[in-house]
């Protein structure tokens, strides 16, 4: 629905990177969108579907080592941190929206540099990971929020050597600890953590990189930042047997990198570096679908940890964030396909007015064209697809019957079927 980008900012050593995390707050029925660059923080409001930049919050450290930078919300603030040269902590209030955002906090007090943060919402901490402090380095910082503008560190979790991201709820954390794999860890009202479950060997095992649990808590996706690996689906409904019930990739080309995930509704958004973003019907944890992309690298595949950086999909409605590297922030709008009745082909509404659902259940890829001929024998539409449901817009379709001809394009069959335009 929109793009944007920022002229005149400098690009890291890669010489053409200039953007990194995406973050999405909704606050009285508006919605902005918060991205990162070298510079610092470019906050973004989204009115008529389309981007009105607000305002900037340079970084303590702004430059060209500035690669990463990471967000999270907070009752009423947002939470900036960057993993390169001497930064800070950095805290914004969000109170002055829509005019402006004001900077209230920036500290290297507590934080000097970290690679990400999560905030237990429910509970007023945020977890810092792999984070440098004045006296040292720890791989999980846990600060105390109950004042937000004034955070005090409760613990440091250095049971393993490093920590490169979280997930947070009800003092329970997920760990991605890169070689070392997954931790669960639980923090008690004493100021410690206890290890609740641990995953350290499992198929298309790489850089455990970031994951994000379903809202029953019973799934959990996991990205390994490593060529060609796997994002896997973990069952943790049972934390002393976490067991990977399958595993999916955009097979787009073999060296193929995921980045960063979030999971709402059973429907995984994944941030795939040259790939874009790449949506995936999870609801059927054994075998994963995809159901939407969007390619926002227009580079070589060659180069490797290119292109888009984060994703943030709106609880709300279909609008979808996404940050690429390269080219900037993105707008889109997904629909998520409706629930299928237990038919392998079919099509529906049907009949319809303006618009219409093709469906076909795939056992593995889906590849194939869609020729659409009215009763008269004339072809009035050609589509083509490589996800199981496929949206047929109806707009410039007159009334009466169609007929659907499937033409597999990895296979040697042909499917009909017809529908009903009102």
């Amino acid at each position: 629905m929109d793009h944007w980008y920022k002229d005149g900012l400098p690009f890291t050593s890669d010489g053409e990177s200039i953007f990194n995390d995406v973050w999405g707050l909704e606050i009285q029925s508006d919605k902005y969108a918060i991205i990162g660059s070298t510079m610092g923080t470019h906050i973004l409001k989204i009115e008529d579907n389309k981007f009105i930049e607000i305002d900037f919050v340079e970084g303590k450290y702004a430059g060209v080592q500035a690669v990463h930078r990471d967000y999270h919300d907070y009752n009423g603030y947002l939470y900036s941190v960057c993993d390169e040269n001497a930064s800070s902590l950095q805290i914004m209030d969000l109170s002055y929206l829509p005019d402006s955002v004001h900077l209230v906090y920036d500290s290297d007090s507590l934080i000097v540099r970290a690679h990400n943060i999560f905030i237990d919402t429910a509970n007023a901490k945020l977890y810092a990971c792999a984070v440098a402090t004045p006296s040292g380095f720890h791989a999980l910082n846990v600060y105390d929020l109950f004042n937000p503008v004034s955070p005090t560190l409760i613990y440091s979790y250095d049971q393993v050597s490093h920590v490169h991201d979280a997930y947070v709820y009800n003092d329970t954390a997920y760990l991605n600890c890169g070689n070392d794999g997954l931790r669960v860890i639980k923090s008690l009202s004493q100021g410690i953590a206890y290890e609740l479950a641990e995953l350290t060997s499992y198929p298309d095992k790489g850089y455990n990189h970031s994951g994000w649990i379903s809202g029953d808590k019973k799934t959990y996706i996991m990205c390994d930042e490593t060529p060609s690996m796997d994002i896997k689906v973990l069952d943790v409904s049972n934390l002393n047997n976490i067991t990977v019930t399958s595993t999916f990739s955009s097979n787009s080309y073999e060296q193929t990198l995921p980045h960063n995930v979030i999971l709402v509704n059973n429907v995984a958004y994944v941030s795939y570096y040259n790939d874009g973003l790449q949506i995936f019907d999870v609801t059927n944890s054994y075998n994963p679908k995809k159901i939407g992309y969007y390619d926002t690298y227009p580079g070589s595949d060659n180069l490797i940890f290119r292109g888009m950086w984060g994703v943030y999909p709106f609880n709300s409605n279909n609008m979808v964030l996404g940050s690429d590297r390269t080219t900037g922030l993105y707008l889109f709008d997904f629909e998520v396909p409706p629930i299928t009745v237990n038919n392998p082909f079919n099509i529906f509404p049907n009949p319809a007015s303006n618009y219409v659902y093709f469906y076909r259940n795939h056992v593995d890829e889906a590849d194939y064209s869609i020729n659409i001929y009215d009763v008269l024998g004339s072809k009035v539409d050609e589509l083509y697809s490589t996800t199981d449901h496929l949206k047929i817009d109806l707009t410039n379709y007159k009334s009466g019957i169609y007929i659907v001809e499937y033409v597999s394009n990895i296979e040697d069959f042909t499917l009909t079927t017809k529908f009903f335009v009102k």
